[in-house]
Parts: C-alpha cells; structure tokens; sequence
C-alpha cells in the first residue's frame, strides 16, 4: 500500500510496497489516473506497471503490478490524500501470455489440419471452429457459435445428432456420428463427426474437442459396394431360379421317354421339350460366357463397312417372334438413304435384339413398341416402349452387372439382368454410347445407341444366308467319341451313325489309347475335360499313332476362349467346336481333308 499526498508525494508505505520496490520511485505512467482519484473519482484502477530490479539496483525477478487508486476525503469532502493499493500480478500476467501463445499455437495447426476442428465449453456451447469449418460450410464467422452449428445439419440428421451430443454431455462418452452437413455449394455431404472431453486434474470437463471429416465419397463408394453385393444375391437367385426352371420339364420329358418308350409321338414330343429346354439352358450359359467375354475385353471386334438398316432389320426379325406372341404392335421410322458404320455386324444385331427383346419382355401384352433412326453428326438408334418404365434410382445403374427392374409375374421370357451390360460394352466397343431414359414407373422407357457414321463407303455385297441340313455322309467314316459325360457321348454317337459313320464311344482316356492299338481311326471328337488326362494330352497321344496320323481331330467341348482354341491347336486339333456344337458345322468338318487350325 502506498499513501500519497495532494502534491503526489508519498507520505506512507507498508511493508509488502518496501519488498516491491523503492519507495520514492516516480509511477510510471499512472499520473493522468492519479489525477481522476485526486478530483474525488472515487476508484480509478491504474494500468500494470513493470518494474525491472536492475533499473532500482535491487536483486530479483522483474515484476508486474496493478494499482487502485481511492481518494480520501476531508470533513468538507475535499480529497486531502490518495490511497494506493498495489497487487503483484507477475504471475497472473505470465499465465495469461502463455495462454495466448499456446491459443496461438493450437489455432495455427488447427487451421493447418485437413478436418474440420471445432470446440465447446463443458456445457457444449460451441464457442470455436478452425479455418476449414468456415471454408466448407460457407457460413460467416461466429454464425455457427452456440446451437447455430444444428442448423447446419440436414433436417433428416438433426434429432439424432442431438440426441447423442446430449448423450456425450451427460455422460462423458466420447461423441461419434455420420451425419449430413450442408456444404458451402448448397449440397449436403457426409462427415464423420468426433469430439472427446479436455478433463482437469480432479477429472471435471473443462472442454470437449472435436472434428468434422468428409467422408461423402467414401461413404458413397462403401453405400455402391454394398448395393453391388445385393445385386450380385439377387443376380445368383434368380440364376438358380433360372437354371432350374428348364430342369423339371427335362426331368419329366426324360422319364415320359422310358415310359412311353413305344409311343412314337409322345416320344418325338417329349425330345422336342428336351430341346427347347436345353436351348434355353444354353442361351443363358452363353449369355453369362458372353458378358464375361466382353466385359473383360476379350473380345475382338471383326470391323468392317456395315449397312445400319440391313442391322436393324435382322434385329427385328430375331426378336419378331416374341413382339408378335406379346401381340405388341411394331412402329419403325429410318433415316432416308443407306447408312453405314465401322463396326462388326453380327455384334451391332445383338445390341438393337437386345434393346428389342428388352422392351417386349418390359411391356405389358398388347402394347407398343418403337424403332428408330436418325442421321446427323451421329447416328442414333433409339428404342422405345410404353411398357413397365423405371424408377430413377435405377437409371443410373441399368447398365451395370447383375442390375435388373422388377420382375413381374406376366414376364415369361424370363432372362438374367445380362443384356443391358452386354449393350453398353459393344457399343463402347464401337466408339459409341448408349442412354436410358424414363419418366417413371408404368410410363415407359427408351434407349438410345449413339455411333460415329462412316461417311465415305465402297460397294459392299450382300450376304447369303442359307440353312445347312444335316446331310448323309458322302463318305462313311470310322469315328471314335470320347467323353466322360455318357449321355452326350451315346447321343452324339448315335447321330453320326445315323447319318451313316462307324462309331467307338468311350469314355476314358485309356480306353482311348488302347482302342488305337486295335485298328485305324478316320476321326477323332474329344472333349478337353476328361479325367486323369485331358483333351490336349489325349489328342498328342493319338496322333502320334500310326492308326490316327492322317486322321481328322476335332475338339468338342466347354471351354471356349481365344487360349483355350491356341491350344487345341498346339495339340493337333483341326477344328475347335464350344458345346453345344451346331451338329450340321460338326457333320460337315468330318467330310473335309484333315488340314487347317482350329477355330
């Protein structure tokens, strides 16, 4: 304490003043607040006044102190005297610098984090958000304090949020939450939201830390796997369903044949079931081989000038069986002139047959169904119907793997998702791109092939398409079969002889060797996927017999890639056929000279 007089000398000082500092030191700047408390202000408070020990030739730490002067008033209310009162506040001052320096601190690597960093105090009012909340969000600064930031929130995810930031707050639990946050762009994104209590010595919460991650595209692309693995369940479902469907009329067609054995026409029935079924069968095994061929690029296109219209039209008579069993009605509109691209021809039929079969299959009996062309910088193809139509959350996805509408009980055509990705691939393939559109469920939809034009075409002749019968062997052959699957081995021997060749079915590889010891052979059908030795091993071990060297050697068999054909050749195979072989191609490969590459 330090008493002065109206002049400003000290009059008196008590013993903590002495231990401060010397007591005729001049106030360092404090005479214009001293001058308030000798005008009778009855508490000026004065600023922090540094004392340096040097400066006073005194030992000891350089010290901060704050003063309050209070006037002292005579009987007339004149002040007669000033009261100082001093209080040290080194301590409280150093305490303050290094709270500023370290806010300083934790604000500058806040701003230098990735995350969104934000702060309350222990009741949750937030208080503090770092450079990248306000550079997401777009919200002006200060604007989010307090409750502002559930604003942020999408409407869907605000009670939530709530409630389990309440939950932290009562408990101490640490906070953890997806949640929607309206970005600066007006989109709402998601972020992973984590905050942690700041606990005190005595473990009372003085503060709770947090983060805001964007997490938008890893969720988006953890949200699509999931969906791929249910379209993938739904995909292998309905290929069992698919698969079985064909096996009860087979089953039941097989044992009608034992018991009506006698019975000419229901056994001619009966194997008409058999093969329509196994048709089916093959068409989607190939459907599946197809797609797994293509979309792997395994595929080679065979390029060539193609007249558009000449596609579009065997387009609509593969598919006119089922419009016209339908009974939709066909509606056609092309461009004037003849059209033509680079592309592959039997592979731009199977895109618009696609598209066609597609829309009949999608659209209630009796309704209609459009195919149409048009030139310009492009070519489009566009197919439309006035059938089941799409939701929009399928649009995006209709050309994926496994992707497929709902399935109705009046579709009977049945199928497996396969077709639109098959469509998108070979387009790509050809420089293209196709498009869906729908205006929604029940209101149709349409399909659109975009491809370059070929400008400038040369004369391109007209293709003959003919049927190959099977036809009498002009030259009676000794055959030999061998495959493990006896039923296909027995039946394919029973055609050949039919048409008038000697034939030896057999079944193992050994049997084979050792039939080649007794007598010649002219030809030779083996499948690749025997046991203890395939196909390959087989057919080297054969033609190096004298009785098979000039014969003819022909693959029959499931395993159908561009490898799988190299090495038939590299065995001596002069043809390669995938089952279920076309029976007219096989019968004639076996009249033709024993030369040539499979293929």
């Amino acid at each position: 304490m330090q008493l002065l007089s109206v002049d400003g000398r000290t009059l008196k000082v008590n013993r903590q003043y002495n231990m401060l500092t010397d007591p005729q030191l001049e106030a360092k700047g404090v005479t214009p607040h001293l001058r308030r408390a000798f005008a009778g202000e009855e508490s000026v408070r004065l600023p922090a006044i540094h004392y340096d020990p040097a400066e006073l030739g005194k030992p000891g730490l350089a010290r901060w102190v704050e003063a309050t002067a209070r006037p002292i008033k005579g009987p007339d209310g004149a002040v007669v005297e000033v009261m100082l009162i001093h209080e040290d506040v080194t301590e409280r001052l150093l305490e303050t610098r290094q709270l500023r320096a370290s806010e300083a601190q934790f604000r500058t690597i806040a701003d230098a984090m990735p995350q969104m960093v934000w702060s309350t105090l222990p009741d949750g009012y937030h208080d503090y958000y770092n450079h990248q909340w306000y550079e997401f969000t777009g919200a002006p600064p200060g604007t989010t304090d307090g409750e502002g930031w559930n604003g942020m929130f999408h409407p869907d995810d605000q009670p939530r949020a709530w409630e389990v930031w309440r939950h932290s707050l009562k408990t101490g639990e640490k906070y953890e939450i997806e949640y929607r946050l309206r970005h600066r762009s007006g989109e709402y994104r998601w972020v992973l939201g984590r905050a942690l209590p700041v606990r005190n010595g005595q473990g009372e919460i003085v503060r709770w830390m947090g983060t805001c991650t964007d997490i938008h595209e890893q969720k988006r692309a953890r949200d699509e796997l999931l969906a791929t693995n249910r379209r993938k369940d739904d995909f292998l479902a309905m290929l069992a369903h698919e698969l079985r469907n064909p096996l009860a009329p087979i089953s039941t067609a097989a044992q009608l044949l034992k018991a009506v054995s006698s019975d000419r026409a229901r056994v001619e029935r009966s194997a008409e079931i058999i093969e329509r079924q196994v048709r089916h069968m093959t068409e989607l095994v190939d459907d599946l081989l197809d797609v797994s061929r293509v979309t792997r690029g395994l595929v080679e296109l065979e390029r060539a000038p193609v007249e558009l219209k000449a596609v579009l039209g065997s387009a609509i008579e593969q598919v006119r069986p089922l419009i016209e069993a339908r009974g939709h009605q066909l509606t056609t509109r092309m461009a004037s002139g003849d059209v033509h691209v680079l592309g592959d021809r039997t592979r731009l039929v199977q895109v618009v047959s696609n598209l066609l079969a597609n829309a009949a299959k999608y659209t209630p009996p009796n309704g209609s169904v459009s195919l149409s062309m048009t030139v310009g910088e492009h070519v489009e193809v566009r197919v439309a119907d006035n059938g089941m139509g799409m939701d929009g959350q399928l649009i995006p996805h209709v050309f994926e793997l496994f992707t497929q509408g709902e399935r109705t009980p009046d579709r009977a055509q049945g199928g497996l998702g396969l077709g639109l990705a098959l469509v998108k691939s070979l387009v790509e393939l050809h420089g293209g791109r196709v498009t869906a559109e729908s205006d929604g469920p029940g209101k149709g939809s349409a399909f659109t092939v975009t491809l370059p034009p070929l400008k400038a075409v040369a004369p391109v002749a007209s293709e003959a398409h003919q049927r190959i019968d099977i036809p009498r062997a002009v030259k009676a052959l000794r055959v030999m079969v061998v495959d493990d699957n006896k039923d296909a081995a027995e039946t394919l021997g029973m055609l050949l002889e039919s048409v008038g060749h000697e034939v030896r079915v057999l079944h193992d590889p050994g049997h084979a060797l050792a039939a080649v010891q007794e007598s010649p052979f002219d030809a030779f059908v083996l499948d690749i996927g025997l046991p203890n030795m395939d196909g390959y091993a087989l057919a080297r071990q054969l033609r190096a017999h004298a009785h098979a060297a000039a014969a003819t050697f022909i693959a029959l068999t499931g395993y159908g890639s561009a490898d799988d054909k190299h090495r038939g050749g590299d065995a001596g195979f002069n043809h390669y056929l995938v089952k279920p072989a076309d029976l007219n191609a096989l019968a004639s490969l076996l009249q033709q000279p024993a030369t040539g590459s499979p293929g």
